[in-house]
């Protein structure tokens, strides 16, 4: 069988002997916010899944958070054409995005790890928290500016961080916290661990070893238990979409 070996405009794939290291490049909103991109990512991780050599995925984050003007603008972006167009690039591109990458990992055979490096968005992050394991380095912070910006908190990040934490706790960090050290996210157990950005890779190629002599069927089976319907995330997402068009409104009034 061919070793993997992908290089894409927003991410890059490759083996490790058994293990697959998928790394999301800078720029990575086009795999949300583009048709040929998410296709590109999904048919990887098909194939992936469908390998049966490998017994492992690390996926490695190196996009970094834009800042909050730019991801204003980019929430702004997506929020006006969904208000103007029944067909938008936020229903039909961006949020069939994250409903599809949950869907194919949710029923994945092999451990996932991600890793986390530099400045995290809050989508970006909620969807790492969707993963067997976190790993993260000592200089990575996780951003959640949307109240702060006039948004109702990310669904994808508010959804798992309540699963996490519990209802009070979340709602105490999406209030009070615009930004979460991963210090403080370890505390929390959001992440398994934290490392020097140089050992990152190898660390979460390391866990991955530790958790690929867990049977297959017994994985998927756990995955069954422990992760959230796709109809309980679809809602939510559904939820502060609209719950973000309101906002919007509000701000245009």
């Amino acid at each position: 069988m061919t070793e993997i070996d992908i290089k894409n405009d927003s991410f890059t794939c490759r083996q490790d002997d058994d293990l697959a290291v998928l790394t999301i490049l800078e720029g990575a909103k086009k795999i949300l916010t583009e048709v040929g991109s998410k296709e590109d990512l999904m048919s990887i991780l098909e194939t992936i899944k469908n390998s049966k050599k490998i017994k492992g995925l690390a996926i490695l984050y190196s996009d970094k958070y834009p800042g909050n003007d730019e991801y204003k603008r980019f929430l702004l972006e997506l929020l006006e054409e969904k208000q103007y167009q029944d067909k938008s690039r936020y229903t039909v591109t961006y949020k069939s995005a994250i409903i599809q990458f949950l869907k194919i990992i949710n029923k994945y055979p092999i451990p996932i790890v991600g890793g986390m490096d530099g400045d995290v968005g809050p989508d970006s992050f909620g969807l790492n928290l969707a993963f067997d394991l976190r790993i993260a380095t000592e200089r990575t912070i996780f951003f959640n500016p949307n109240l702060q910006l006039g948004f109702p908190p990310s669904a994808l990040l508010s959804f798992y961080l309540v699963r996490s934490l519990g209802s009070p706790m979340a709602t105490e960090m999406m209030l009070t916290k615009s930004e979460i050290s991963s210090d403080e996210a370890l505390d929390l157990r959001l992440i398994t661990q934290i490392v020097s950005a140089e050992d990152l890779e190898y660390t979460c190629l390391e866990k991955l070893r530790e958790l690929s002599t867990i049977p297959n069927h017994a994985l998927v089976e756990a995955r069954r238990i422990l992760q959230p319907s796709i109809d309980e995330i679809r809602n939510h997402i559904d939820a502060g979409i609209e719950g973000s068009l309101r906002s919007l409104y509000k701000m245009k009034t």
